[in-house]
């Protein structure tokens, strides 16, 4: 255990040097998957880390597993048949043994301590008091077969899906679970990764870095000419305010003037209206002369056209006969084509209505989209200020680090200037008390 243990240990550092040695060569071979297995003398640092890389998920998915069956170790104490269908029957009699001493801790074997047995015979049953290691034995035990497994993933997985569905809160135990399981994949991710891609990964970020002060600058041309076009866009709007207000006066001007002709041909109408009624009286007069000679024109036409009379009802009877063949049609005709024209009718009202409704509904839009335009690019100058200032802020931090890197590697060099002088000046010393004694 001690030797896997410090081999464990051990295994990140000796993946990390060699990923900085192999990594010219893994990033030529292009990303290509090595056989392990064939005789390859000429790389086995690779082969070492892949055999650590191999440790350490496997020591992770042993961690993940017991932790998942000490997560569910009390569901399954109480699904018995589970249990007795899967271990075998020593194996069972040796988990209800330990539960039993669980359940009832003074008659475990690992109490040795009568301070613990005193606290449990006067009430204290806390956990520091019913810890035993046959639990780990236990937990050995149910780890050691296969099918368990998966009962165990189920369980696991149903905790997860009522949590998702916000059934249930979840536990500190799910949550440790999923936080070791999330280490373990950013683990695998990580030791997979080699120091070829971190490089590049790098120089992508520098490469973005320069893309972004490109596109900054463009950004201010853009709003540059935003700026002018918007200018323009008012001075054109004055302009058409104006030019509205010019025809508004024209056109009270010309109602002015048609009111004032409307007035005029009245007068003159009610002038004729006068002249015709005195020209009406005079007719009158000529007509009550005309109308006895007419009574007498009367009589005789009277008895000539009687005799026509009988005549033209025989006509009459076969005209009226053939009318009213023709009007039946006519109204069938007509009540068809009254229909298509209602129908034409509705159809027209309801374009008509629904192009003033969308007259109206402009009318509005063009009443806020001025000062929605207006505070949009008010709220874009602010967030490119933002930006800029973030961006000048990084910048001088880079700056001021890199010039308190060289003042400490100055600060090194003149202490190890000091050192030399007084090592010199101690030998000159030394020197010179030699040649004294002598």
């Amino acid at each position: 255990m001690e030797s896997q243990s410090v081999g464990t240990l051990q295994s990140p550092s000796t993946f990390s040097e060699s990923s900085k040695t192999g990594s010219s060569k893994s990033g030529a071979s292009g990303k290509e998957e090595q056989d392990f297995t064939k005789d390859n003398a000429a790389s086995p640092i690779d082969l070492e880390c892949h055999i650590q890389a191999e440790r350490i998920t496997k020591i992770l998915d042993e961690s993940i597993n017991k932790t998942k069956l000490a997560i569910c170790l009390p569901n399954l104490v109480k699904e018995y048949r589970t249990l007795s269908s899967i271990l075998s029957s020593q194996h069972m009699d040796d988990l209800i043994l330990i539960f039993d001493q669980y359940d009832s801790p003074l008659f475990s074997s690992s109490l040795l301590n009568t301070n613990a047995i005193d606290d449990l015979k006067a009430g204290d049953v806390s956990l520091k008091n019913r810890l035993n290691p046959e639990l780990g034995l236990l937990l050995h035990i149910m780890n050691s077969y296969p099918a368990l497994k998966a009962v165990v993933n189920e369980m696991v997985d149903e905790m997860k899906l009522e949590v998702s569905n916000g059934d249930k809160e979840a536990s500190p135990s799910l949550k440790y679970i999923i936080a070791l399981e999330n280490f373990r994949d950013l683990m695998i991710k990580q030791m997979e990764t080699t120091a070829a891609e971190e490089l590049a990964m790098k120089l992508k970020t520098r490469k973005l870095e320069a893309s972004n002060e490109k596109l900054i600058e463009n950004i201010n041309e853009y709003t540059r000419t935003l700026k002018e076009e918007t200018e323009n866009f008012e001075e054109t709007m004055k302009n058409k305010a104006q030019i509205i207000a010019n025809l508004e006066s024209d056109l009270a001007a010309q109602n002015h003037e048609t009111s004032l002709r409307l007035q005029k041909k009245i007068l003159d109408s009610e002038r004729k209206m006068v002249l015709a009624t005195r020209a009406h009286l005079v007719k009158s007069e000529m007509l009550k002369e005309e109308e006895a000679e007419s009574i007498e024109n009367y009589e005789t036409l009277l008895k000539m056209h009687l005799a026509d009379e009988k005549t033209q009802r025989a006509r009459r009877l076969k005209v009226e006969t053939q009318l009213l063949s023709w009007l039946q049609k006519y109204d069938g005709e007509m009540a068809d084509k009254q229909l298509e024209l209602d129908d034409f009718t509705e159809k027209y009202e309801d374009e008509l209505n629904k192009c003033e409704e969308l007259e109206a509904k402009l009318a509005e839009q063009d009443k806020e989209y001025i000062p929605l335009m207006e505070e949009r690019e008010a709220e874009y100058h602010q967030e490119m200020a933002e930006k800029m200032a973030k961006f000048l802020q990084e910048h001088a931090a880079r700056v001021i680090q890199t010039a308190w890197r060289t003042v400490l590697t100055n600060r090194a060099e003149k202490k190890k200037l000091k050192k030399l002088q007084k090592k010199m000046q101690q030998a000159a010393a030394a020197a010179e008390k030699k040649g004294g004694k002598k």
